[in-house]
């Protein structure tokens, strides 16, 4: 098929931007023919067209695409009017661009909190959970007995402090990727240098595919400082409903969280996260989902 993805911003890292790259990835591995279109380009489309060899698009209105698939309300717009049929996927209930547009034919929802929202505003959904590439991120090395470093991809440098005093009062190694200070592509390269990571969305199914035991935490400028806990077998169906953002448990209790992830942790979990991101999870999985959804258009 002739696909056009699309991204209102692949300038710099993101949640939707690695989906966006993730998703042309594999989509060029299954010999479609991917374009590529985004209302502000730079680092991420760049890399996308450089990997995947797919062309950049300025004038979306004017091509014939069997499949529209859309992350975000502003990238919609500027396809209609055509004849193309479009998926809208909604990765959030908060951003603005998030938001669906009634310009789309299908929308797509990352969890139950998402469809929910979608429903709410009179929108029916399909649930599709962000697809990770378990090729690239996959164990490379093995987890210790006891949790010797944990790495946060918190976005906030005031909780990346709490957890660095914290994990230092257990004599723990704390290392902190903050994509708004510190940004790196090969973020699985760190994930595997830890026991247990510390992250929200996209970053928890990143380290779970790593078979790594993820922390669910972290202080965003649309909520506090909540979590989830530490990610097991018994809470993982609530926290997924909300897409691992915290919103399930809210616990701001931080300290008392942490202390029990280090009392609980056990080197079982991450391949319990490895066996469900096998799962899930998976890119490959997760595209299959979406070219089923041609056939509902």
């Amino acid at each position: 098929m002739k696909i056009l993805l699309t991204n209102h911003w692949l300038k710099k890292l993101g949640g939707s931007e690695t989906f966006t790259y993730t998703l042309a990835g594999e989509l060029t591995r299954l010999e479609h023919e991917v374009h590529l279109f985004t209302n502000i380009p730079g680092a991420i489309s760049q890399r996308i067209c450089s990997d995947f060899s797919i062309p950049l698009i300025t004038d979306p209105r004017t091509r014939k695409y069997d499949m529209v698939l859309a992350n975000h309300n502003s990238c919609v717009s500027k396809i209609y009017p055509t004849n193309n049929k479009v998926v809208q996927t909604c990765h959030g209930i908060v951003p603005q661009l998030e938001q669906p547009s009634s310009l789309a034919d299908l929308f797509v929802s990352v969890s139950e909190e998402v469809r929910d929202h979608l429903l709410s505003l009179g929108f029916e959904s399909t649930i599709i959970r962000n697809g990770i590439d378990c090729e690239r991120f996959k164990p490379t090395t093995k987890l210790n007995g006891e949790i010797k470093t944990v790495l946060s991809l918190s976005h906030s440098e005031e909780l990346n402090e709490m957890l660095h005093n914290a994990f230092a009062g257990h004599k723990i190694r704390f290392i902190s990727l903050n994509k708004f200070k510190n940004p790196v592509w090969d973020v699985e390269k760190y994930i595997n240098q830890a026991d247990m990571v510390v992250s929200l969305g996209r970053g928890v199914f990143e380290a779970m595919a790593c078979g790594r035991p993820v922390l669910v935490l972290d202080h965003r400028p649309y909520q506090d400082a909540m979590g989830d806990g530490l990610l097991t077998f018994g809470n993982i169906d609530k926290s997924i409903y909300n897409n691992c953002s915290g919103r399930a448990f809210k616990n701001k209790n931080i300290k008392p969280m942490i202390d029990f992830a280090i009392g609980y942790y056990r080197s079982s979990i991450g391949e319990w996260c490895r066996n469900y991101a096998l799962k899930e999870l998976n890119i490959i999985n997760q595209t299959q989902k979406y070219l089923q959804l041609y056939e509902s258009i």
